[in-house]
Parts: structure tokens; C-alpha cells; sequence
């Protein structure tokens, strides 16, 4: 996942084959899918995963979810759940309470990332999940081919570029709309600013690219740089480690995101 960067450049100029030898990660599928819907022609990758998984190959027994595509918030809800039961099926071992727990971390930080492509992005989102028994963590990924992050945050922020647009993005409390329910704001600002604190509690982290930026999580610790080859739209895709979790979601929520009453800011 942290080494995206090197499989960008195939994603350009109409290519139409992808010589990718070794085994896939969700994220790289997941790109794989969302460019072959773009162009709207079959792609040919010589790895059978990768290959079955974005012709709609899926075998729901094994440790991946299929490729699903968020076009509305109304997609949403039964995605996050779908994925999110395909991943706890790994974890038969734990404890009722920390099924409980796991389930919680994974809706909300699926939930939230998928949000963010149906309100923002103008183009559909394609993600996955999958769970790698060894390190018990968890791989999630979604990735559109949208208008980017600079394009929404300088509606409300004095943002320059892309870099400096997903940093603001992670930033507590920040939304790129204003918007209500029942004339009340909603309780938001925190999408990405919770999935970055969540993966510094539990050691996970992440790749966030932006047309042609990308930020990582790596160890705790935030890297911004520009890529020399450049997506058209979003990657986010992070690890999860479900054996480094301490508290459940909702001590979590209430430990580290204070839900803003006098303003007007939801996640972004």
C-alpha cells in the first residue's frame, strides 16, 4: 500500500495492460476497477486475483470483499454493513464484546470514507476490504475518479494545492460543504481527522492521494509529497490492526472527537 507511487504511471495515456506479476493489494484493485470503468474498455492484468476481482468474480467465502461502487449516500448503509460482515467473519475468535467493538470501528471508518466519495467527489467510488490473517489486520480501500480534494476545500479555505488540501482535510473539525439536518449542524468535520486518530491509537496507517499529491501515516508520523505520476481523482486506503484496539468506538468518540455545537463545519 505505501509504495502506490510505483504503479501509478500504468494508470496513464489509455493503457490497456498490466503486467503486475506479484500479489495485489485491495488498493491496487480497487484503482484497477475504477480505471476500467473510466475508460469504459476491458483491461487486461496477468494476476488472476486482481483479474477476477474487477470482472465481479467473488467468492464470498474467502478473506476479501468483492469491489463494491458507492454512487449515492443511499449506497452507503448496506455496503459498509456488507463489507464489514465479510470482514468479522475472520474473526471468529474473539470475544462477543470485542466483535462488538471491531464492528463498530469498522462501519464508522467505512461509513465515513464512502460519505465522503458520494458527497464530494461527482464521480462513483469503488472499494473493498481485506483481511490478512497473519498481521490480523484489516485493508481498506476506496477510490474515485472525482474532482479531488483542492477542488472542494477552496470553496471554504484559502488552499493553494492538493498537499495542502488533504492536510487541511485532516485537520479536526473541517468540512468542505455547510450543510444541516432538521436546521441543525450535523455532526461532522471528523471523517478523516477520526480515521487518522484511529489508526494512530491501534499502529495502523495510511495513503491519501489527490490528483497529484499523496500524504501517508507511516508510524505515527504524516508524510506530504507530489507524485511525478498523477491519479485523476482519490485514493484512500489504510490498515487496521484489530489486536491493537484499547477501547470501543463510542469511548473512542467521546475520548477524542467533541462534536461541534456553535458552528457549522462537518467532515469532509
Amino acid at each position: 500500500m505505501l509504495n502506490i507511487e510505483k504503479f501509478l504511471y500504468y494508470f496513464s495515456d489509455n493503457n490497456l495492460t498490466f503486467p503486475i506479476t506479484k500479489w495485489v493489494e485491495p488498493v491496487y484493485v480497487a484503482m484497477l476497477k475504477a480505471y476500467q470503468e473510466k475508460i469504459n474498455t476491458p483491461i487486461r492484468v496477468n494476476n488472476n486475483y486482481a483479474s477476477n476481482m474487477i470482472n465481479g468474480k467473488f467468492n464470498p467465502y474467502n478473506t476479501y470483499s468483492p469491489v463494491e461502487t458507492i454512487k449515492s449516500r443511499l449506497d452507503v448503509e448496506k455496503i459498509s454493513n456488507h463489507i464489514t460482515s465479510v470482514m468479522l467473519k475472520n474473526f471468529s475468535y474473539l470475544s462477543d464484546k470485542d466483535i462488538k467493538d471491531l464492528k463498530g470501528y469498522l462501519q464508522y471508518l467505512f461509513s465515513e470514507l464512502m460519505n465522503n466519495v458520494a458527497d464530494h467527489s461527482g464521480a462513483y467510488g469503488y472499494a473493498m476490504a481485506q483481511y490478512f490473517p497473519v498481521n490480523k489486520k484489516i485493508q481498506f480501500a476506496i477510490v474515485d475518479n472525482g474532482v479531488g480534494f483542492l477542488e472542494n476545500m477552496k470553496l471554504n479555505y484559502n488552499i493553494q494545492d492538493e498537499n495542502e488540501a488533504i492536510l487541511k482535510a485532516l485537520e479536526e473539525g473541517i468540512t468542505s460543504t455547510k450543510q444541516t439536518i432538521y436546521n441543525q449542524n450535523k455532526n461532522a468535520g471528523y471523517g478523516l481527522y477520526a480515521m487518522k486518530k484511529i489508526l494512530k491509537e491501534t499502529g495502523g496507517q495510511f495513503v491519501i492521494i489527490s490528483n497529484n499529491a499523496i500524504v501517508k501515516m507511516i508510524n505515527g508520523h504524516i508524510v506530504s509529497s507530489k507524485l511525478s505520476s498523477k491519479w485523476d481523482g482519490v485514493i484512500v486506503a489504510f490498515e487496521f490492526n484489530e489486536n491493537k484496539i484499547n477501547f470501543d468506538i463510542s469511548q473512542f468518540l467521546r475520548a477524542y472527537v467533541t462534536y461541534p455545537k456553535d458552528d457549522d463545519e462537518e467532515f469532509f
